[in-house]
């Protein structure tokens, strides 16, 4: 009794973590788009756009830290023997598999709307 319970635990833990795998870098770019949004205006009217720099910094490190996390289950997926419970082994390697590929577009994407930023040109209109 106490190895079922102790296996539904080990399995939650590793459904949070594919959870947040494949929904921290969305989450991420998202606090990313919006705060860049909001600080741009005050980087334009005084030329100073650390803010910005910080905020695109802190989003690609959380999607970063979500890519990890995907790319940590999916090789454990990988690894593991699909015997016991096949339905289960094969949606936890999918999972996983979406949140590296989720992972990596949203990192991508925090970089490449960083750039106009970067090269120095995010007030032109």
């Amino acid at each position: 009794m106490e190895t079922t319970t102790e296996a539904k635990k080990i399995d939650a833990g590793a459904a949070f973590r594919l959870w947040i795998g494949i929904l921290l870098p969305p989450a991420a770019w998202l606090a990313q788009l919006q705060a860049l949004y909001l600080s741009s205006e005050y980087g334009c009217t005084n030329s100073n756009f650390t803010r910005n720099h910080v905020v695109v910094v802190s989003a690609l490190f959380f999607s970063i830290v979500g890519l990890s996390i995907a790319w940590l289950e999916w090789t454990r997926s990988r690894n593991a023997s699909a015997i016991d419970d096949g339905d289960r082994h094969t949606r936890s390697r999918f999972m996983a598999l979406i949140g590296v590929m989720t992972g990596f577009l949203f990192s991508l994407l925090i970089v490449a709307q960083w750039l106009p930023t970067l090269m120095g040109v995010p007030c032109d209109k």
